[in-house]
């Protein structure tokens, strides 16, 4: 009979909890895709680069070729080859994008607002 009790137990628990073991076990095997499909809603929504893009990776220029949910893909001008990086790797790249050049903005040292408060100007 206690057997019996045992499996009832288990089998109710099973029933009402058991979709969250069903959850954690899905995320454990998923967790990499999970891991680039957030990585590529954060490039998507922080939209710090674009389609076309002209960057510099580590000191090559590539350009941004398409900027995915799992992955993101350059041409890396210098060799005239395709690069595709899993999007949770961007971190650990060194990423540099140019800025726009604007009339009037200058970043030399004595010429930066900080520079010019210290001097009373």
């Amino acid at each position: 009979m206690a057997d019996q009790q045992i499996q009832q137990i288990i089998t109710e628990m099973l029933g009402h909890y058991g979709w969250i073991l069903i959850t954690i076990v899905v995320g454990f095997l998923f967790k990499e895709s999970i891991l680039n499909a957030l990585q590529g809603i954060m490039v998507f929504i922080g939209n710090d680069f674009n389609n076309d893009d002209i960057i510099y990776i580590s000191g090559r220029e590539a350009r941004i070729v398409r900027v995915g949910f799992r992955k993101t893909v350059f041409y890396m001008s210098d060799r005239g080859t395709k690069m595709v990086v899993p999007n949770e790797k961007l971190k650990v790249l060194t990423l540099e994008k140019t800025l726009p050049q604007k009339l009037g903005h200058n970043l030399e040292k004595d010429n930066t607002v900080a520079d010019k408060n210290k001097r009373g100007s």
